[in-house]
């Protein structure tokens, strides 16, 4: 069944207003008809069952058969620091994270960013982008895309603990990192994720002063657009979120 975020002021009683884009697709890309059926999302965690009543040209009117409680948002709430990505690999940063269940999405600019700060059409993809994944993946709730920062900024605003992939870091494995009594308990945890070119050691340097914890992922060198998946996914996996 099509799942659909819509603002929660479309909502009223047992009745639902759909426009915008959201009924642009209902009628012209998947041309559904009354009595088809859709989950709308208010985006605070609640699914309503809705029968569509009727469609005009750019407004599809349904009716409110039955509201649940859903389950598609983890215990754990995960925000990703990503480094900007050249061309689409941050888009499919984006996607897989929301897929695994990352709560925030901070993009930052560090020293070796090739990547162009985004335009605010850019960001408008982003957010969509976002939108189509946690529809397709029984979210209730669309993680926040914050507005890019530095690299420095991040450092001091980042809500600990906070972990920092480095290749470079051969002592302190993620495995470890997250059993230890520092990470074992939390639900909130930030990570960071460079660019192409890596973080510089001057970077992990300013990142352990804030207390940012650097840690590696193997032997393996991890290709930027899946450093965060994977991390995101063991994370997960260890708060009982996957598996």
């Amino acid at each position: 069944m099509h799942r659909f975020f819509i603002p929660e002021k479309s909502f009223e009683n047992d009745q639902a207003t759909i426009s915008g884009d959201t009924a642009h697709q209902i009628i012209r890309v998947l041309r559904l008809t009354p009595g088809d059926q859709v989950v709308l999302l208010d985006n605070k965690g609640w699914e309503y069952q809705t029968v569509i009543k009727s469609i005009t040209r750019d407004v599809v009117i349904g009716k409110i058969v039955n509201q649940v409680f859903g389950m598609g948002e983890t215990s754990a709430k995960i925000t990703l620091y990503q480094a900007l990505l050249k061309n689409d690999k941050l888009e499919f940063v984006l996607q897989k994270g929301v897929e695994l269940g990352v709560h925030s999405f901070v993009p930052f600019v560090s020293e070796r960013c090739v990547a162009k700060k985004p335009s605010e059409n850019r960001l408008e993809r982003w957010r969509n982008i976002i939108k189509e994944a946690a529809e397709q993946s029984r979210r209730t709730c669309l993680p926040v895309l914050h507005q890019v920062i530095s690299f420095e900024e991040a450092c001091r605003k980042v809500l600990k603990p906070a972990l920092i992939l480095w290749e470079e870091e051969k002592t302190r494995g993620l495995k470890s990192l997250l059993r230890s009594p520092e990470f074992s308990n939390k639900k909130e945890i930030s990570i960071f994720v460079g660019p192409e070119g890596g973080f510089t050691s001057f970077e992990i340097i300013l990142a352990n002063q804030h207390k940012i914890v650097s840690v590696g992922l193997g032997d393996r060198i991890l290709r930027a657009e899946t450093a965060g998946p994977t991390a995101i996914s063991a994370i997960m996996y260890e708060k009982g979120e996957l598996g």
